[in-house]
């Protein structure tokens, strides 16, 4: 049985990186974008982080290597005015987020995400053997 489990990202937001959800396995991902009242102007980047990178301390901080977050653009998405579109990302794996990189005028954006998601269903059938 497949079930579809929905994420939010954004709600009603004008700036910001949003939430972040993790996908432990490849999936499936459409995302939906909607400007809330008339947004004049902004945009929104899908963005995935398939793994941690270590990245240097800046200098005098301490000894040793910090852990950043390398974030790889899917799309841009352009906030549209009392709408919805939508952006279907293909077999994405770790970190994902839907950061605003222009700030939305004119109104807000939600952005939610549907992932489909195996579930492990029990039938009401008895088991008959032979």
């Amino acid at each position: 049985m497949i079930a579809a489990v929905t994420m939010a990202f954004q709600n009603a937001a004008t700036t910001g990186d949003g939430l972040t959800q993790f996908l432990l396995e490849p999936r499936t991902v459409r995302f939906s974008v909607t400007g809330n009242g008339s947004v004049t102007g902004g945009a929104v980047t899908i963005e995935c982080c398939p793994s941690m990178t270590a990245i240097p301390l800046p200098p005098g901080s301490g000894s040793g290597a910090g852990s950043g977050t390398t974030w790889t653009s899917l799309t841009t998405i352009t906030v549209p005015a009392n709408a919805t579109t939508e952006y279907r990302a293909q077999s994405v794996v770790g970190s994902v987020r839907a950061r605003i990189s222009t700030p939305i005028t004119g109104g807000t954006v939600t952005v939610t995400g549907v992932r489909q998601e195996d579930q492990q269903g029990f039938s009401r059938r008895p088991i008959v053997s032979s």
